[in-house]
Parts: C-alpha cells; sequence; structure tokens
C-alpha cells in the first residue's frame, strides 16, 4: 500500500527542529560521500519551470524523488503558490513507492532548515542583529530556521518590496517570538546596514545587496535565487566574503547568484571554500574568525526534500496519519 498524504496531514507531524535533523544529517551523509543524488533536471515552462530533485540516502534509509514546479507569478495569477511539489518515498528494498505526499510545505520547512544549517556553522555565535529582505512563505521559514539555531537574537529588520506586506508579517513573529523586536525597514541597504546575518529570499531577477553593505564579521544567507533567471546578490557581494560555501558546486553555478559573476570572470569554482556538507561533516571548518564575512549559497538538493519526506514518512505511520492507497 502507498501512504498519501495531505499538505495538512504534513504540517500534523512535520516541525522546523524534524526538518533540521532530516536536512543537516543530510548534508552529513553528502559530506561523507554516502549518497547518491544527480544535479536537478528542468523542464522550462512558459511562466516557470518543473524540477526533478532525486536522491538516495542508504545510511538515513531514504530515497525517492522530488517533483516541484516554480511560477513566480502564480499567486496574482491564479490564486496559486509560486512553489508546488510532491514528493514521492521508496523503498530501498524492492523499489516500490511507500508514500506520495505534499512537497509544497516539505520544501518551505526543508528550505528554512537549509538556511539555519548554514547560520549554525558559519554565522557568529553572539550575533544578535539581523536583516530579512522577503516576506513570502520562505520569509517565514527561514525566521523559524534562524530561531532554532540561533535563539538570542535580539532584532530583525525587515525589507520587502510590497510595503504592505510588513505590518502583517512583524504581528505574525511578534506572536511567534515575543522576545525579539521585529521592525520594519526602509531599503534593502537599512536591513542588511548593521546586520549580524543578512537573509535574502526574494525571486528578484535583479541584484539589490551590494558589498559595501556588509558590515565585519557578517554572515550572508542567499536562499532566494534558485535559477539561472534570478539574482540576489551583486558581485561585490561575492568578492568581499571571505568564505563562500554552496550546498553543491555543479547546482551553485546555475543560479544567478553565482553564474553571472563567473560569466564576468570575478568568480570560478575554485574560489568555492566548502561545500556545506565538507563542513557539517567535520572534513573542513566553519567559521574561524569573529571578522570574516561568510556566504552560504543554498540552490536546494533533493537530499533536503527527500530525507525530510522520510522523515514525515515515519512520523506519519507512527502517528497513524494518511490515507492508504493501492498499489
Amino acid at each position: 500500500m502507498v501512504l498519501y498524504l495531505t499538505q495538512d496531514e504534513v504540517k500534523q507531524v512535520l516541525d522546523m527542529k524534524s526538518a533540521f535533523e532530516a536536512v543537516e544529517g543530510g548534508f552529513r551523509e553528502m559530506g561523507n560521500k554516502a549518497i547518491e543524488m544527480p544535479p536537478r533536471v528542468y523542464l522550462h515552462f512558459p511562466k516557470g519551470v518543473l524540477i526533478a530533485m532525486p536522491a538516495y540516502m542508504p545510511k538515513l534509509n531514504a530515497a525517492g524523488t522530488k517533483l516541484v514546479t516554480v511560477h513566480p507569478g502564480n499567486k496574482k495569477e491564479y490564486n496559486l503558490p509560486a512553489v508546488q511539489a510532491k514528493i514521492i518515498i521508496n523503498s530501498i528494498e524492492n523499489g516500490s513507492p511507500l508514500a506520495i505526499m505534499d512537497g509544497t510545505y516539505v520544501t518551505a520547512v526543508r528550505t528554512g532548515a537549509a538556511g539555519a544549517v548554514g547560520i549554525k556553522y558559519l554565522a557568529r555565535e553572539d550575533a544578535k542583529e539581523v536583516g530579512l529582505c522577503g516576506l513570502g512563505v520562505q520569509g517565514r521559514s527561514q525566521i523559524m530556521g534562524l530561531m532554532l539555531v540561533r535563539p538570542k537574537i535580539k532584532k530583525v529588520k525587515i525589507f520587502d518590496i510590497l510595503p504592505e506586506a510588513i505590518p502583517p508579517f512583524i504581528k505574525d513573529m511578534k506572536a511567534m517570538y515575543p522576545s525579539v523586536d521585529f521592525v520594519a525597514a526602509k531599503s534593502a541597504e537599512e536591513a542588511t546596514k548593521g546586520s549580524d546575518i543578512v537573509i535574502t529570499c526574494t525571486p528578484s531577477s535583479t541584484p539589490f545587496i551590494k558589498g559595501e553593505w556588509l558590515k565585519k564579521g557578517a554572515h550572508v544567507s542567499a536562499i532566494g535565487a534558485d535559477v539561472a533567471a534570478k539574482r540576489e546578490l551583486e558581485t561585490s557581494v561575492i568578492k568581499k566574503a571571505n568564505k563562500l560555501v554552496v550546498d553543491f558546486v555543479p547546482q551553485a553555478f546555475v543560479v544567478g547568484d553565482f553564474a553571472k559573476p563567473k560569466e564576468e570572470g570575478a568568480i570560478s569554482e575554485k574560489d568555492i571554500y566548502a561545500e556545506m556538507g565538507e563542513i557539517v561533516s567535520g572534513q573542513k571548518k566553519g567559521r574561524t574568525s569573529p571578522d570574516e564575512i561568510t556566504l552560504f549559497k543554498a540552490t536546494g538538493l533533493a537530499i533536503e526534500d527527500v530525507g525530510t519526506g522520510a522523515k514525515v514518512y515515519g512520523l506519519a505511520v507512527k502517528k497513524k496519519i494518511g490515507t492508504e492507497l493501492p498499489n
């Protein structure tokens, strides 16, 4: 039998802590070269893309594929999420599908968890002030991941190109984290300057973060650009960072944040300090100086989806949640 899980059912069993454990574990296995994960496959539609993302992690007993579509105009044109996904989890023993689940919520939470892994290993432990650019689903998820690994954060400056989105976002965040001062920023520059951690999670096609805005010891968590047409960081950010860390080198140079600087001759693969898996597995060190500027470029990995999906499946079986479908 195949277990089918709706988004509401996934939400019943998946929290940020569980997703973080799955994502961090996946990075560790990747660093130990104990996974199988080809670069993701793209189909380009007129208004978006479909991406196939398979992965296999033997030691975590996880195998499967995520199919995800990214259509930035969906909310305005169709009142649908910009990101929609399904995850299929397969048996390692016989290949049979074990579960089909909504992957849209999994994608949101595991992306927040991936950003949190970067913050755990690369941001200053005494970080107090954060700048967040982008208040969609991912803005919320990134804050949840941030607060899991840096619970002593005191202030978060919020910026979005839609000013009307800021007050309700701040209201929701204050309800979740009453000890944090969430304040509106008038620009990306205001959100970035003075911040110990800068998080970007927008669908922007035009870079809007400048290297000159970064303070000593800052960590940049670049989340939004996941295809060639998207770009959040100016080349000056890439050049100012002392450590460039990516989730997966072959994917990093496909997305705009690194593809464009490479075209300009400002960066190449040899400038990458590490893949995140190398740091999580202990093969390379994360932050080694309070003053160094670190950057984590997350593109999104199948190990994050499949690892989190496998955890969701196990929790759902334990709690007897979901609908069994015939093979």
